[in-house]
């Protein structure tokens, strides 16, 4: 037999495990040039104007390179150590270390060509369906089909390096082999019960469960939640939290359940289930890391999908505008007037005054206008329902950015407002999310100042006309069929402004024009993330499959033993049942826990705590057909399993 025939021989005898591997890194090379093709496409990164776009295709092809590169490094690990008899039996008949690595190469070279080649063209028959999705989505015009030959080039340069990695990796590890080891290695297991694995897995319950009560702490208060130590610390508890259940607390159960009755009713369940447990448990944490991400990226954008009405209806009216230096300044009555000619009846016309004056702080570069609208204690609360009490020479900064942090305004901090000739000193006594009486989007600032009445008299008798600003805020009896209206008031405004610049910066801000906006670009978070999540899942699923399938000749070693003495086909089946069970959503439950908990904070991070509900019911819908998902993945596992070793039992005998 030559070394040809061997090479042939070995990836037949091995075609099922290698054929799953070929199908899923296909199936990563395939999505991967999807993105890639949108990302590349001219004329969509001509006709899309948000930056926001190309950020979010970006990451999703960072994230699936992070992705590939763990999964087929760990696909090439698994199939190793699953051959490691047949390494030893290769190696006691005289082959050398350098033609295993041969075998590997070929092997290799075959499954990533071969995958690569159909990955691009699989990418290349679906591209134009993605590309129309993406486009349809994005509402672009002008925008047609293409495929760059920087698509194809970067999907070839960064497959051809991952596959390359992966073989230097598994060749090095080919190097380092040696007989005994080998033959021994499929009988490791890192299933002993140690001293300390009671205290430790208990530990580590307390760990998940103070990292959820942290959580709760941290969430609920702006200075912890915007702080990235805290947020670290409560990763960190959480993560380690959960390895140390993972990694002791099926030893910890096993130990509480002897000597008891129901632990010698299932026995050969429960230690095979522990034995399972120990084997995969570093495989799980990694699956329950991903579960959780998955859940997150994919349940955040639906549900802001899904919430994109009640998003816009915080907009305190259906259409508002500012009004400040000769901008946007319309003769008496003549917002009114026109305002009538909407096809929905007209409920009111609300007018706030304010002043607008320049800021002296650091903070100013977060503002395009360097300035701030300031309003008096008095307007503040009857305008928004507050009680804030504000002393003379002191600042209360009210953050209206959805964005966390204080913006360069601090707490204590002086700060002084100018409208170029006179000065006003204070102290900023507070600085904090909180309501206001215009949407930001009506006036590109992320704060409003409050002072005390005094202040703001003596302020409104010494600055100029030009610092004076009017916010008018419109609403009608329903406000999805006000676009029309909207856009003619943007037309008269632009005509006010005689071709000025100015105009541009104070938008007209509407209910129908944020929800067309969230819309949009929350369908297309959810098209970009749906699809990184199906392959992060499929992804956990395959893992799963190949461990069970490169450990099956173990399987069948032990079931082997057991059949003599009597074990039925039936008792089999249960016991594999009960121990993929485990295996397949111990991951996802604590991904799910952990998907919870991130989107919760995250939720009080971005000023979202009123809807908090509603963001958990569309998660717990994603975590629901996740587990769908996962169960078709078990059943599937669990049959081909099960049939398998039960065919290599009976077959023996």
């Amino acid at each position: 037999m030559t070394f040809r025939d061997v090479t042939i021989k070995n990836f037949k005898r091995n075609v099922r495990n290698f054929f799953s591997y070929f199908i899923c890194s296909a199936f990563a090379i395939t999505i991967f040039f999807l993105y890639a093709a949108l990302l590349f496409n001219n004329s969509i990164r001509e006709g899309a104007t948000e930056n926001v776009i190309q950020i979010v295709l970006m990451l999703s092809l960072a994230a699936l390179t992070l992705f590939s590169v763990f999964f087929i490094n760990y696909a090439h690990s698994s199939f190793i150590k699953s051959r490691s008899k047949e390494f030893a039996i290769f190696m006691s008949l005289g082959m050398h270390k350098t033609d295993l690595q041969k075998i590997i190469l070929l092997e290799n070279l075959i499954i990533s060509i071969s995958s690569l080649i159909v990955g691009i063209i699989t990418g290349t028959v679906f591209s134009r369906l993605f590309q129309t999705v993406a486009i349809d989505l994005l509402d672009l015009q002008g925008v047609s089909y293409s495929l760059s030959a920087a698509s194809f080039v970067v999907t070839a340069i960064v497959f051809t390096v991952i596959f390359s990695a992966s073989q230097i990796i598994s060749s090095v590890k080919v190097g380092k082999l040696d007989i005994a080891d080998l033959m021994k290695a499929s009988r490791k297991q890192d299933n002993g019960a140690k001293k300390n694995d009671t205290k430790l897995g208990l530990v580590g319950v307390g760990l998940v469960v103070a990292s959820i009560l942290f959580l709760a702490v941290i969430s609920n208060h702006e200075s912890l939640n915007t702080n990235p130590f805290m947020i670290i610390t409560y990763i960190l508890m959480s993560f380690t939290g959960i390895f140390m259940v993972i990694s002791h607390l099926g030893n910890t159960w096993v130990s509480f359940l002897r000597n008891k009755q129901f632990y010698y009713r299932h026995i050969l369940s429960i230690t095979e289930i522990n034995n399972k447990f120990n084997q995969n448990k570093r495989i799980m944490f990694i699956l329950s890391i991903l579960s959780g991400m998955t859940i997150f990226l994919v349940a955040s954008p639906f549900s802001l999908l899904q919430l994109s009405e009640s998003i816009a209806e915080r907009n305190k009216y259906d259409i508002e505008y500012i009004s400040v230096a000769g901008v946007h300044a319309l003769e008496n009555g003549q917002l009114e007037q026109l305002m009538k000619q909407s096809s929905e009846p007209l409920n009111s016309i609300q007018e706030t005054n304010f002043l607008n004056l320049k800021m002296s702080l650091d903070g100013d570069k977060y503002d395009v206008l360097k300035t701030k609208p300031i309003i008096s204690q008095d307007m503040y609360n009857s305008l928004t329902g507050e009680k804030v009490t504000v002393g003379t020479g002191e600042a209360l900064n009210i953050i209206t950015a959805w964005e966390p942090g204080s913006h360069g305004i601090e707490q204590g901090a002086a700060i002084a407002f100018t409208d170029g000739t006179r000065t006003f000193n204070y102290k900023v006594k507070s600085s904090y999310h909180g309501d206001w009486f215009a949407t930001a989007s009506a006036y590109p600032t992320s704060s409003g100042i409050v002072v005390s009445n005094e202040d703001y008299k003596d302020m409104e008798s010494k600055v100029s006309a030009r610092a004076w600003g009017t916010h008018y805020g419109i609403d009608f009896t329903a406000w999805k069929n006000t676009e029309g209206i909207v856009q003619k008031l943007k037309d008269t405004l632009n005509a006010t402004d005689k071709g000025g610049s100015s105009g541009q910066l104070f938008a007209v801000a509407s209910k129908v024009d944020t929800y067309k906006e969230l819309k949009k670009n929350y369908s297309l978070f959810v098209f970009v993330t749906s699809l990184a999540g199906v392959l992060f899942f499929v992804a956990g699923g395959m893992v799963l499959y190949f461990k069970q399938y490169t450990e099956i000749g173990n399987a069948t070693v032990f079931f082997r033993k057991l059949f003599k003495i009597g074990i039925s086909d039936r008792e089999i089946r249960a016991v594999v049942s009960a121990e993929l069970l485990i295996t397949f959503f111990v991951p996802l439950l604590f991904g799910s826990i952990f998907g919870y908990c991130f989107i919760y904070l995250i939720t009080h991070v971005m000023s979202g705590a009123d809807i908090l509900g509603e963001f958990m019911k569309n998660t717990t819908i994603v975590v629901a057909v996740y587990f769908g998902f996962q169960l078709s993945f078990y059943f599937i596992t669990k049959r081909k399993y099960s049939q398998e070793v039960v065919r290599k039992l009976t077959s023996a005998a």
